[in-house]
């Protein structure tokens, strides 16, 4: 392929990234005090501000927000991560279609998640749940862990540590360890990469505002090594 071509085929892979993530713009539904929709208005597309408040426990100089819906804590999503592989899908496609492409698709598919899920914490547990596109403000289950089993939820006691991947300033992956699991699945998953045992691996990639789940699991009392040693 010629270097036209293939800026061609880069710039229609960007184009097709941004048209997924605006597909997923009727799903993208932020559960607030007073769930609030998008309305058209003079031709104008026009999307309120949801209601928002300082999560509990926020460290001061943080600008990180949080969602409070009743009791429970949604911590906002975030895009970055998707737009990082999109970008870089795009500059990958420019030299070797075949490796960027499958990149950039894989960047569509993190910005789907990244509207989709939620990271969800209550009085007792972590869990991950669904926006709805249906009902404004409704918030699903993401159904069975499809590695172990059973609820995407998780009770705080079970916590032994929980880290950001390279870093929580740049966050790619989210990871913690628990005990909730039975642990002849310890070793099932991610699990099987784990030298030191003593609970079951998960790891997500960072599609929420990482700085306001970190001081959610600060202002909860979970332990990390690296950030909120015991």
């Amino acid at each position: 392929l010629s270097r036209t071509r293939m800026l061609k085929a880069g710039a229609f892979g960007a184009v097709a990234c941004f048209a997924a993530v605006l597909g997923t713009a009727g799903a993208f539904q932020v559960p607030t005090v007073s769930p609030l929709a998008p309305r058209a208005s003079s031709g104008v597309f026009q999307i309120p501000v949801p209601t928002v408040k300082f999560s509990k426990g926020v460290r001061p100089g943080r600008f990180a927000l949080s969602m409070q819906t009743g009791a429970k804590n949604v911590i906002p999503p975030n895009f970055n991560v998707a737009a990082g592989f999109a970008a870089a899908g795009v500059v990958l496609t420019a030299a070797k279609p075949a490796v960027g492409i499958p990149v950039i698709a894989f960047g569509c598919f993190l910005a789907l998640q990244s509207a989709r899920v939620r990271f969800v914490l209550d009085d007792e547990a972590f869990e991950l749940k669904t926006s709805s596109s249906d009902e404004p403000g409704e918030l699903g289950s993401t159904g069975e862990n499809i590695v172990v089993g059973g609820a995407n939820r998780w009770r705080y006691d079970t916590f032994v540590n929980y880290d950001y991947f390279p870093s929580k300033d740049f966050p790619i992956l989210v990871y913690f360890k628990e005990t909730q699991t039975p642990s002849e699945k310890w070793n099932e998953g991610p699990g099987a990469l784990d030298k030191k045992g003593g609970g079951q691996l998960h790891f997500f990639p960072a599609i929420c505002d990482v700085a306001a789940l970190d001081d959610a699991f600060v202002a909860k009392g979970l332990p990390s090594q690296r950030y909120n040693p015991k």
